[in-house]
């Protein structure tokens, strides 16, 4: 039996994830980022910047059975974004062979959804924001190329190692009490097993759909998200920083990511920030 290969462009926390998950199940993995010196034991390097044209065509034609792509701007500006959604892009697109599957990571953050109403993958996309705008063209992108691909557009990621969220509550950062502000969440272990249940869904011939939200269960205010922090931490909340410019609120449906059989490792983020906070303190 052939052994299966996966080629994980941008690999880092997720991508490292997804890679010993199917290390664990003998699949060749591939990964391909800038420095390789991070990879997990037993991926193959590749080495490349992508932003680059000529770093890419030394790497030659890029194949394997299945593609994961978990690209990070350069910076939080419109060039970071076009650098990295665009044109790289363009290059990895031009080194690949086709795939079996490709599975593009991308953000919430090409809806533009303001006012708490509810949304899904068939919800417009207009987004205002620059990043918005790079992300929505890297997806048209990838429609584009006619291979079998799925967008995963993750909400605001949390879990080992992302403390934002942690250290706001405790340095008495916290949103004002008003307006109210909805946001939405997903814990990196789900990210990673959402990924990985689509692939094997791949593998098996079953139906993947071309596009998901990926998001818990819970939409919830920046609000009650962060006063439930405050208790479980027992500090006092407290909005004593400077206002932060925040994305739209929204709430994000994630009914199609249920009806594909995936359960949610933390479905809500009381359940996620619970754990973060257990390891947190017997560390």
């Amino acid at each position: 039996m052939a052994q299966n290969s996966l080629l994980i462009v941008g690999c880092g926390d997720i991508g490292s994830g997804l890679a010993k998950y199917f290390l664990a199940k003998n699949w060749r993995v591939i990964g391909l980022r800038r420095n390789c010196d991070a990879l997990p034991e037993g991926v193959e390097p590749l080495e490349a910047d992508i932003s680059s044209a000529e770093s890419m065509a030394r790497l030659g034609k890029l194949k394997a059975d299945y593609v994961v792509m978990t690209l990070t701007p350069q910076s939080y500006r419109p060039e970071g974004y076009e650098t990295i959604f665009e044109q790289g892009l363009d290059h990895v697109l031009h080194a690949l062979s086709a795939p079996k599957q490709l599975l593009f990571v991308t953000s919430t953050g090409v809806y533009d959804q303001h006012d708490h109403e509810w949304i899904d993958e068939e919800s417009d996309t207009i987004p205002r924001r620059f990043s918005g705008q790079s992300l929505l063209a890297a997806e048209q992108r990838i429609a584009a190329t006619g291979w079998p691909y799925s967008v995963v557009r993750f909400g605001g990621i949390y879990g080992p190692g992302r403390l934002q969220m942690i250290n706001k509550v405790i340095d008495g950062e916290c949103a004002p009490p008003e307006p109210e502000h909805f946001t939405n969440r997903i814990h990196r272990d789900d990210c990673v097993g959402f990924l990985a249940f689509l692939l094997e869904k791949a593998e098996a011939g079953e139906k993947v759909e071309a596009c998901y939200l990926g998001v818990d269960d819970e939409p919830a205010s920046i609000q009650d998200v962060q006063s439930w922090l405050a208790d479980l931490l027992r500090v006092e909340y407290r909005a004593d920083g400077e206002a932060v410019k925040r994305t739209g609120s929204k709430r994000c449906s994630n009914k199609r990511l249920r009806d594909s059989g995936y359960q949610l490792k933390y479905p809500n983020f009381r359940s996620g920030f619970q754990e973060m906070i257990k390891d947190l303190r017997q560390a």
